[in-house]
């Protein structure tokens, strides 16, 4: 941080986003994009598994337990902290050119540079519990018909 924009900052201080770390999910209901989020999840972990594993330098039970054991503790992350940056603080053109009196949009676009990197691991994440819930409803469902029947 540069004195400019320390001094900046004391005049006209910049909103800065916020780092939300907890584990609330909105469970999409759209049985197509579920199943399709779905899919690409179950074809592209393994695709990417079998693309790494043979560049990792240790025997082959033990790169396959390193790199799946890494992906889930990069999932649980993603899943957990949910950097949100304020886009109107980004720096000028757009975050293009750094701000030279403000330190406020460095916070926002390393947070922007956090949410980019987390968003794979979230959208595993984010679709492996809308599969959950889909059957989870289903089986409810399954349970309340039966329930009907057996009154009736």
């Amino acid at each position: 941080m540069s004195f400019m924009e320390r001094w900046g900052e004391s005049v006209d201080p910049g909103n800065t986003g916020n780092v939300d770390i907890s584990a609330q999910h909105e469970t999409c209901r759209c049985l197509p994009l579920v199943a399709a989020r779905f899919v690409a999840v179950v074809i592209g972990l393994p695709v990417a598994w079998y693309k790494i594993i043979p560049h990792v330098p240790l025997p082959l039970f033990q790169a396959i337990a390193l790199v799946i054991g890494g992906t889930l503790v990069y999932v649980a992350l993603a899943y957990l902290i949910n950097p949100q940056p304020d886009i109107e603080n980004l720096g000028w053109a757009g975050g293009l050119i750094d701000h030279p009196w403000r330190y406020s949009d460095d916070i926002n676009r390393t947070l922007l540079t956090a949410q980019c990197f987390l968003g794979p691991g979230r959208f595993i994440a984010e679709s492996l519990l809308d599969v959950r819930e889909l059957f989870k409803e289903r089986q409810e469902a399954g349970v309340r018909d039966e329930r009907l029947e057996t009154r009736g």
